[in-house]
């Protein structure tokens, strides 16, 4: 077979791969706005020009154009549309990917089946994660396309997360008998994205059968050269490189790679003195440069290996497994309350109350606010994070006065909506050396709905990553797995909306939410006395998986209604507000002051059919109406005295 002949090649000589797909598709005027991958369907002269040019330029593997032709980046990416759900659709992409490779390969070049790794979806109507049986599911679609296509091999590339990696490397080996090489992309400290080190990485892909380990893409050459020199060290399995063209710039729409030929080509050298097998390129590179790399290393005999123990890989404190091990908070969270018995009587809700952060810069009414509160009785404040993604300020500074000011705790909403995966990082390094340590994870609802056109949504994580990302914060690693040199404190709160048609599918998501690594939910204003009632027999079985006699604690939220206009908006424009029709029904014809007296009187009837079986509430007014939290307080301290 071609791809184990490829496997001794590699033993006896340095064999040259090709360089990025990518950049030559964007050379050509095409922009990201268009699928690559759609490409092979409607424009396969296009991409057999470019895999011919690598083959001319020395090629001897070449890698077809399928990179993201699964179906989670195909159903995401430009062009997506109902048909990409199908199986047929990755088939047809796949194979003419392999179809087109392999018209211009010849008898003398192999063909690698390119698979990148998944792509989960993010965005306001976010699934859970993928499970791995999912995850194996998708990837064997594509791999098996690519193997009865005709492919040489595979190339399982740019990974960053191990699991998904060796879900993918378990797919191939069960249902193929083809040579697999795993490449992950790693940075300068020879870790992933996601925190796994090289040595780890490499002796978990052998285990599971790999062929051929090595590096590509990731922060440029220097990352991979590190990388292949640690794989190079530990053993004498074959190691490829196919790295960046340096680190990208963005000029005028456009990522543009600017390391010098003569800097990559020595590189490329070093890598073969390391012992690597073979040799190409990523981001950036083209068939210039594969020329040049293959006038110099073509054919050589692979550098003998000086074989080393390694020192022990820089990480930080490690994860700790199972996830669920992370239900209860850290010291010091306002849920401390709930764990500690009352003197007498029963014991009291958590009472939080939202106050969101102006529209503008007159901020001091909301400080006055915590501070009556405050002397309430209320545990915490919580304030929103650009809700229903309008403009407001920045909750973070604001609940650094609040508590400065009102000496009383702040949650603070966060959401993916409105940072990248690198400002996430940062705003919750600030939280934590502010002394903001209780959060609320959220996804966020899309730019386009708000009050600022040309805005647009991020979502790099989802409320699910967002959650795993504050608990490696709370283990001291950052997303890369590099120490922070402390752990944080953060109290992890999720949304939880009881009001769907499906509420036992709600309570799977929060269960998986509170695997995540998330302490305590926060609802959606419930306006049904018997939906609290379901929602209480629904979520009856989510303990503390430390303490099993101590329930997940859930905060139900209550937004006392302002007139019948205000009803009727709530019911049928936000997502996630249900009201009643008997509700609907009290409201209609109010307005003014006969309109919140009547909001005020349901929220009231609610909470006193909530009592005590509830473990907090979250009282949510109006923001032009804050006095309104202040009555239904007055009620609870009438109600439901405070013990201590």
């Amino acid at each position: 077979m071609r791809g184990q002949e490829l496997l001794s090649r590699l033993r006896e000589e340095i064999v040259i791969g090709d360089g990025a797909l990518g950049t030559m598709i964007s050379e050509r005027g095409i922009g990201r706005e268009v699928c690559y991958e759609r490409l092979n369907l409607t424009h396969p002269e296009f991409i057999k020009d470019i895999h011919a040019a690598y083959v001319a330029a020395g090629s001897q593997v070449i890698e077809t154009n399928t990179f993201g032709a699964n179906r989670t980046k195909l159903a995401l990416g430009p062009g997506a549309h109902a048909a990409t759900q199908s199986a047929q659709e990755v088939s047809a992409i796949n194979h003419a990917g392999v179809a087109l490779a392999r018209a211009v390969a010849g008898s003398n070049v192999y063909l690698a089946g390119s698979v990148g790794p998944l792509q989960e979806r993010s965005g306001p109507h976010t699934s859970p994660p993928l499970t791995d049986d999912e995850i194996r599911s998708i990837f064997k679609e594509q791999i098996l396309a690519l193997a009865n296509a005709g492919v040489d091999l595979l190339m399982l590339e740019t990974f960053s997360e191990l699991p998904q990696l060796l879900l993918a490397l378990e797919v191939a080996k069960q249902n193929t008998d083809l040579p697999v090489i795993c490449q992950m992309a790693f940075h300068e400290r020879g870790h992933t994205y996601t925190g796994v080190h090289v040595n780890t990485a490499v002796e978990a892909l052998i285990r599971g059968g790999a062929d051929v380990v090595g590096a590509n893409c990731g922060r440029g050459v220097r990352c991979v050269m590190a990388a292949v020199e640690a794989m190079t060290s530990r053993g004498e399995w074959l190691v490829s490189a196919f790295p960046n063209a340096g680190l990208p710039e963005y000029v005028e729409g456009r990522y543009l790679f600017g390391a010098p030929l003569p800097y990559l080509l020595e590189s490329a050298a070093k890598m073969g003195e390391q012992g690597v097998n073979l040799i190409g390129g990523c981001c950036g590179t083209t068939p210039e440069y594969i020329r040049r790399i293959s006038e110099r290393l073509k054919g050589r005999h692979p550098a003998p290996r000086s074989i080393r123990v390694p020192s022990e890989p820089p990480v930080a404190t490690p994860l700790p497994a199972p996830l669920e091990l992370e239900a209860i908070p850290p010291a010091g969270s306002i849920l401390d309350r709930l764990s500690e018995p009352p003197s007498t009587g029963p014991r009291r809700p958590l009472i939080v109350v939202e106050l969101d952060p102006p529209h503008d810069l007159r901020y001091e009414p909301i400080v006055r606010r915590a501070q009556q509160l405050r002397d309430m009785g209320v545990d915490a404040i919580t304030m929103a994070d650009n809700p229903v993604a309008t403009l407001h300020m920045g909750n973070m500074s604001l609940a650094q006065i609040v508590q400065a000011e009102a000496d009383i705790p702040v949650i603070v909403h966060l959401t993916c909506r409105d940072h990248n995966l690198l400002g996430l990082q940062s705003l919750l390094m600030s939280a934590h050396v502010m002394g903001l340590h209780h959060l609320l994870a959220l996804t966020g609802d899309p730019a386009r709905v708000g009050n600022q056109p040309g805005a647009t949504s991020v979502y790099d994580l989802n409320s699910f990553g967002l959650i795993e990302l504050i608990r490696k914060f709370n283990h001291g690693v950052n997303n890369a797995g590099l120490s922070l040199g402390r752990r944080t404190r953060f109290t992890t709160g999720v949304a939880f909306n009881p009001n769907g048609r499906n509420l036992l599918g709600q309570v799977a998501k929060l269960r998986k939410k509170i695997q995540s690594g998330a302490h305590f939910a926060m609802t959606q204003p419930i306006y049904d006395p018997y939906r609290f009632d379901q929602m209480l027999e629904a979520t009856a079985s989510l303990r503390s998986l430390d303490q099993p006699e101590q329930r997940f604690p859930i905060l139900v939220g209550i937004m006392p209604l302002l007139s019948e206009r205000n009803a009727e908006y709530l019911h049928n424009e936000v997502p996630g507000i249900v009201l009643s029709d008997e509700v609907r029904q009290r409201m209609k014809g109010l307005s003014g002051k006969e309109g919140r007296r009547m909001g005020i009187r349901i929220s009231e009837e609610l909470l006193e059919h909530m009592g005590e079986r509830a473990d907090g509430f979250y009282l949510i007014p109006s923001q032009i109406r804050t006095e309104m939290a202040v009555e239904l307080v007055a009620y609870l301290n009438q109600r439901l005295p405070r013990m201590t």
